[in-house]
């Protein structure tokens, strides 16, 4: 298989190797990027505990941002923007009882999620922004203006996540409003 071979599947779905791979791991490497995600088994409760547990680390990391733009801080503003998205695909990933404990199975879930919705690309490409903001924070390779944009981009994946959450866990209409009123889930 080629070094820079992309697997059969969905937009986006590229593999990068960049040793030579044999055919077991490169059919390994097209499950990893092609399977929905994988169940996770745990007791509703545990599910619960999860989905509580990753809902203020999410608010925490996108209120941090502004601040760190502010001072010019590129690197840890896209990271916690990145930190913020992470962690509310984490909480729909636990409600939806799919395995969230990799940045692989971070990124099923969201294909996941975007293949279910009525503008998959859309979703994608979110996720893009959001994943190019954390590869910032090693790379150091966006502007001001583009980390703005990426953030921006985040905060509108953060609200269609948001409402894939049930009410119970959703003391606001939006992300950003719950943001804002500092309100946390019963």
């Amino acid at each position: 298989m080629n070094a820079d071979a992309a697997p059969a599947g969905g937009a986006g779905a590229v593999l990068r190797c960049y040793t030579t791979i044999n055919p077991f791991q490169a059919a390994r490497c097209r499950e990893e990027y092609e399977m929905p995600p994988r169940i996770r088994r745990e007791t509703p409760a545990r599910r619960d505990a999860r989905i509580r547990e990753h809902l203020p680390k999410a608010r925490e990391y996108w209120s941090k941002w502004p601040a760190y733009l502010a001072e010019g801080d590129l690197c840890q503003a896209g990271e916690k923007g990145w930190g913020a998205v992470a962690q509310l695909v984490k909480a729909v990933a636990a409600h939806r009882g799919w395995v969230h404990t990799s940045h692989e199975a971070l990124l099923s879930a969201v294909r996941q999620i975007a293949d279910e919705s009525p503008d998959p690309p859309a979703i994608r490409r979110l996720m893009g922004a959001a994943e190019r903001l954390h590869g910032n924070f090693y790379e150091a390779h966006l502007d001001y203006a583009d980390t703005e944009l990426a953030i921006a981009d985040s905060g509108a994946l953060l609200e269609i996540l948001w409402r894939q959450l049930p009410d119970e866990y959703i003391p606001a209409a939006t992300f950003a409003q719950w943001i804002e009123t500092q309100t946390e889930p019963e």
